[in-house]
């Protein structure tokens, strides 16, 4: 029996590494969400740790606000979660295929997430949660450096072929 031609299962497009580099992210961001609903204690102190270095400090605020923190963590991780999915999506379609739509939709969800949420960490004094930004961003960041090229190649060229599109 003779192997079938073009059975491939590496597709056109974007290098595996890089690609895959981005899923096991979007994962993280999906497991990080989930654990903030369905494990709202352990995120809580987890947070707490990062902000004020003390694991139960969040508990300090009163029954009432720490509920709320605990809500709004529950909202947040929700969020998350669906950004995570999405990200996928777009990872597994037309990233992975090589089309630059699906490069300027990771980048461009990356980019004002991480500029509103840092905003907002720090006008509000949490440089910690501004830094663990940072972290999560070059995790989409390095690898979309690094295909750059391979969805808009040189400047130039790109330019030409969209005026020859036209």
């Amino acid at each position: 029996m003779k192997p079938r031609q073009g059975t491939s299962r590496r597709r056109p497009g974007v290098k595996l590494f890089w690609w895959k580099w981005m899923v096991v992210s979007s994962w993280g961001v999906i497991v990080a969400g989930i654990a903030m609903v369905v494990l709202p204690d352990v995120m809580n102190r987890f947070f707490s740790l990062l902000f004020y270095n003390v694991t139960d400090h969040y508990t300090s605020f009163g029954e009432s606000a720490s509920g709320y923190i605990t809500f709004t963590h529950g909202v947040l991780g929700s969020v998350m979660a669906g950004w995570g999915v999405a990200l996928l999506g777009v990872l597994y379609g037309p990233f992975r295929s090589g089309n630059p739509e699906g490069w300027r939709s990771v980048a461009y969800s990356v980019a004002l997430w991480f500029s509103l949420d840092t905003s907002v960490s720090l006008a509000y004094g949490l440089w910690q949660n501004a830094l663990l930004n940072l972290i999560i961003a070059e995790l989409y960041i390095i690898p979309l450096v690094a295909t750059f090229r391979q969805f808009f190649g040189k400047a130039g060229a790109t330019a030409q072929s969209r005026k020859k599109s036209q």
